[in-house]
């Protein structure tokens, strides 16, 4: 059951599920979290908050809290602490992808109906997208690994809303990686969840092309920044820098992006993290008249493009550290001329993940698709490697079939 009480009656053991400040103001990572110390509730009161919201049934009530607040000293945080001994499952853990696809799905539904609200924009509907920030990030904390396996696992979809809470996903994750502060993170996030928001505003028939588009298309196309920002002004409390980042999501550091042609320094570096995502999630779902490219070439191309000037490296760096060189649902060829599809990519291990086995080495598909994990293999059995990437549409498989009928 969630009830309010004061903060003068928060206590360790308590789950805090909200709070009567905006959590997008306040400089914490989570907005629903377990209370272990006194000194998280001091830093509470530091900023102003003076009433939070419990959930009892996910953590102590009044009367408990008083009862057991002995059998929660500091020596307890230890039991928050993940182990740093490397996961040698071969998969993810299904109740993680469970809530990962419960998450996801939750936040394209709320995000869908935002977009359809536009003809009446109101307070709430920003306050309920800021909702969906939150709780993307608390699964990023919580199934960082399934979260982003769920967005290369899916099917072709161009949809705006599912495009947006990928993005948003994805921008949200290399910020983690790249060691972005909350505030920064709750800023990307919402400029994610928006940044094509100005599409809404363009014909129908130009979004759901499925041709090249012409060069008139293309500049109409290019208009969806500058749209997306008008739309946005609508919202008074809206944060003038996710506004500069749904602008800017088009710019490159040569110069060669829209609708500025900004360079280098004039971009900012949260606007560069929502390029990098926002380019990889639209190559493998497929948007704006292009097919969607499998994974590893879609990161091959960012990498060449960062090479080139287009991107920052190091940013670029920190997405293959978080996908891994082969990303889910690549399909590879391996040392011994067998085909196999990588089912999942551990963080102690990004070169050698765990693979699908699907051909043998005359091309024959098995029987038996055995799954092996190529960082621990049996030395009774050949030594497996990757030797290259290949084209799932050209070798005749589906990839996201494949994974949504393993997890």
């Amino acid at each position: 059951m969630k009830k309010h009480i004061s903060i003068q009656d928060l206590r360790p053991g308590m789950y805090i599920t909200g709070m009567d400040q905006s959590w997008f103001k306040t400089p914490f990572l989570r907005h629903k979290w377990t209370i272990k110390r006194e000194d998280e509730i001091a830093l509470l009161r530091s900023y102003g908050i003076q009433e939070v919201q419990i959930d009892t049934d996910k953590g102590c009530d009044l009367a408990e809290a008083t009862n057991d607040q002995h059998t929660l000293n500091d020596h307890d945080v230890s039991l928050e602490v993940p182990s740093t001994s490397p996961d040698l499952s071969l998969g993810p853990n299904p109740e993680d992808i469970e809530s990962a696809r419960i998450l996801r799905a939750e936040a394209i539904s709320t995000l869908d109906i935002f977009f359809r609200q536009m003809e009446a924009p109101s307070p709430q509907h920003l306050q309920e997208i800021r909702n969906v920030v939150s709780t993307l990030l608390d699964g990023i904390l919580e199934h960082q690994s399934a979260m982003v396996a769920l967005i290369q696992m899916r099917r072709f979809d161009p949809n705006l809303a599912s495009h947006g809470v990928d993005t948003g996903v994805l921008a949200m994750a290399i910020g983690q990686e790249h060691g972005c502060d909350p505030p920064r993170l709750k800023l990307v996030g919402l400029a994610a969840l928006l940044h094509d928001i100005g599409q809404l505003r363009l014909p129908l028939n130009l979004i759901r092309k499925v041709e090249v588009f012409t060069p008139q298309e293309h500049k109409l196309m290019q208009a969806h920044c500058e749209m997306g920002v008008a739309i946005l002004n609508q919202f008074p409390d809206f944060p003038d820098e996710s506004k500069r980042m749904v602008l800017e999501h088009h710019e490159r550091l040569d110069g060669s992006g829209y609708p500025k042609g900004l360079r280098g320094n004039q971009i900012s570096e949260l606007t560069q993290i929502l390029s990098i995502a926002d380019t990889y999630d639209a190559q493998i779902s497929g948007r704006c008249s292009y097919p969607p490219v499998p994974p590893a070439r879609a990161l091959s191309e960012l990498y060449r493009a960062s090479i080139e000037g287009q991107y920052h490296p190091y940013l670029v760096q920190r997405l293959i550290q978080l996908l891994g060189v082969y990303p889910i649902g690549s399909l590879v060829r391996l040392n011994t001329g067998e085909q196999g599809v990588v089912v999942w990519v551990h963080s102690h291990s990004r070169l050698t993940p765990t693979i699908k086995l699907l051909k043998d080495p005359s091309g024959q598909p098995y029987p038996e698709q055995e799954i092996i994990d190529l960082a621990a293999q049996k030395t009774t059995t050949p030594l497996r490697s990757i030797e290259k990437t290949l084209d799932p549409h050209q070798e005749g498989w589906d990839m996201a079939k494949i994974l949504e009928a393993l997890w």
